[in-house]
C-alpha cells in the first residue's frame, strides 16, 4: 500500500494548500487561526483508506455563511475587530485609544445584531476545493493508479511466494 499512502499524502497536502490559498485570495483570514488549523490525517478503517481534512470548527460558517437567528458572541467580534487587517479596512491604526473602546463595543454590537438579523454570506473556500476537478477527477485518477500499482505489487509477491 506504499503507492496508495504516498498518493494520499500528496492529495492531503494539495487540498490543504488549496484551502489556505482560497482563504488568502478571498481575504478571509483575519487572525490566521483558520489557515493555521488546516491539516490532514491519513486513516485506515477496515478496508477503507483515505484522507481526513481537519480545521477549526468554524470553517463551515466561513464556507457556507450563517443563517439569521441567534446573535454571535460580541466578545468574538470585538476580538476580530482588533486584528490588524480588519482594523486597516476600518481605517483604524494598529492600536485603539481609550475613546475607541466605546466605538469598538458599539460596532461589535451592531455587527452581532446584523448577523443575528440577516445572517452572513459564505465564501465557499472549502466547497470550491472539495468540488473541484482536482479532487473529483485528478486525485481520484491518481489514487486509482496507485491502488492498481499496489495491487500489482501484492500479486507479484503472492505469485513469487509459490516459487
Amino acid at each position: 500500500m506504499s503507492n496508495t499512502k504516498e498518493a494520499l499524502r500528496v492529495a492531503g497536502g494539495l487540498i490543504v494548500n488549496r484551502l489556505a490559498q482560497n482563504l488568502d485570495e478571498d481575504n478571509s483570514n483575519a487572525s490566521g487561526d483558520l489557515d493555521e488549523s488546516i491539516t490532514f490525517r491519513l486513516f485506515n478503517q477496515g478496508s477503507t483508506v483515505g484522507v481526513k481534512i481537519l480545521m477549526n470548527d468554524y470553517w463551515e460558517f466561513v464556507d457556507k455563511g450563517r443563517k439569521p437567528g441567534k446573535r454571535p458572541p460580541i466578545d468574538k467580534i470585538k476580538e476580530w475587530l482588533t486584528y490588524p487587517n480588519v482594523k486597516s479596512k476600518l481605517g483604524h491604526s494598529d492600536k485603539f485609544s481609550v475613546t475607541d473602546i466605546a466605538q469598538v463595543n458599539s460596532l461589535a454590537y451592531s455587527i452581532a445584531k446584523k448577523i443575528g438579523d440577516k445572517g452572513t454570506k459564505g465564501n465557499d473556500f472549502a466547497t470550491d476545493v472539495f468540488e473541484s476537478d482536482l479532487v473529483q477527477k485528478d486525485l481520484a485518477n491518481t489514487l486509482l493508479e496507485a491502488v492498481i500499482a499496489d495491487t500489482d505489487l501484492f500479486l507479484e509477491d503472492f505469485i513469487s511466494s509459490f516459487d
